[in-house]
C-alpha cells in the first residue's frame, strides 16, 4: 500500500521528457463511440468478452428497450393485436489497457452498420502530475521546520494549518494516483442501438370482456327509456303555466272569430 501510494509523488522519469511522444509522459487516452449494430445484445456480449480477454474491466453495462410507438388493431370478436415498436439500446463504460484500446475500438467499428460518432482523445497530464508531485515534495522538505505563531495566532491555528496542508497533500496524491490509473487503463464509453423492433401480441379486448350480457343490457335499456320518458313528461309538466296561457289565448281567439262571423 505504501509503495503504491509513493508512486504518486515520484518525479523520476526514465526517458527524455522533452519529446511529446516520450513513454515517460503521463498521457491519458480515452474513446467514445455511438453506432448502430445488427443486434445490440450480441454486439454487447462480444465487446464485453473482448475487453475481459484484453485484461480490462466492464465498469457498467446497461441494456434497455426504448419505446417508440404502440398500436392496437382489431383482430377478432374478443381480442386485439397489440404492436409495440421499441429500440434496443446499450450503454457501456469500459476500462481497457491502453495498449489494447485501438484494437478494441477497431473491433467495434468494423462490425458497426452505421457510426454516429467516434471520438478518440489523447490528453497529456504530465505537467499536472509534476505539479502535484513537486508540491508534495516541497511540503515534505519543509515539514521539519517549526512555525512560530504570529501575534494574532495561537497553537490551535498552527494545528489547523498543518491539518489543511496534510489534506491538500493527500488530495494531490490521490489526483496523481488517478492519473496513473487513467494512463494505464483507458476509459471507453459506448452506446449501441439497432433498428426498431416490433413486438406483436394477441391480447384480450377489454371493451368486449367488460361488456354486460344481453339480458342485463336489455334491462338497462328499458330503465333508460323509462327515465327518458319520465324526464320528458316532467319537462312538459313544468311548462303548465305557459300551456295554460296558450290555451286561454286560443279560446279567446276562437270566440273573437265567432263574434265576427
Amino acid at each position: 500500500m505504501a509503495t503504491y501510494a509513493a508512486t504518486a509523488d515520484s518525479t523520476t522519469f526514465s526517458n527524455d521528457m522533452s519529446r511529446i511522444t516520450s513513454t515517460s509522459r503521463k498521457r491519458v487516452k480515452s474513446a467514445d463511440v455511438r453506432c448502430r449494430v445488427a443486434s445490440v445484445f450480441a454486439s454487447t456480449s462480444a465487446l464485453e468478452q473482448l475487453v475481459t480477454r484484453s485484461g480490462g474491466v466492464v465498469e457498467e453495462s446497461n441494456l434497455q428497450n426504448e419505446s417508440v410507438e404502440q398500436y392496437r388493431l382489431p383482430y377478432s370478436a374478443d381480442s386485439v393485436k397489440r404492436v409495440q415498436l421499441y429500440t434496443p439500446v446499450a450503454n457501456l463504460t469500459l476500462r481497457v489497457p491502453v495498449d489494447s484500446l485501438d484494437m478494441v475500438v477497431r473491433a467495434l467499428t468494423s462490425t458497426a452498420v452505421y457510426i454516429d460518432h467516434r471520438v478518440v482523445k489523447d490528453q497529456d497530464m504530465t505537467l499536472k502530475y509534476l505539479a502535484n508531485a513537486m508540491k508534495n515534495e516541497q511540503q515534505e522538505n519543509s515539514a521539519g521546520k517549526a512555525v512560530a505563531p504570529s501575534k494574532k495566532g495561537n497553537t490551535l491555528d498552527i494545528a489547523e494549518y498543518n491539518d489543511q496542508r496534510g489534506e491538500q497533500a493527500v488530495d494531490r496524491r490521490i489526483s496523481n494516483l488517478t492519473i496513473l490509473d487513467d494512463v494505464a487503463y483507458s476509459t471507453f464509453t459506448v452506446q449501441l442501438f439497432q433498428p426498431e423492433v416490433a413486438d406483436v401480441q394477441i391480447v384480450v379486448n377489454p371493451a368486449k370482456m367488460s361488456r354486460a350480457g344481453f339480458g342485463t343490457e336489455l334491462a338497462g335499456a328499458l330503465r333508460g327509456g323509462a327515465d327518458i320518458f319520465r324526464n320528458i313528461l316532467l319537462f312538459f309538466v313544468e311548462l303548465w303555466p305557459f300551456l295554460l296561457i296558450g290555451a286561454a289565448g286560443w279560446i279567446g281567439y276562437r270566440k273573437l272569430l265567432l263574434r265576427k262571423g
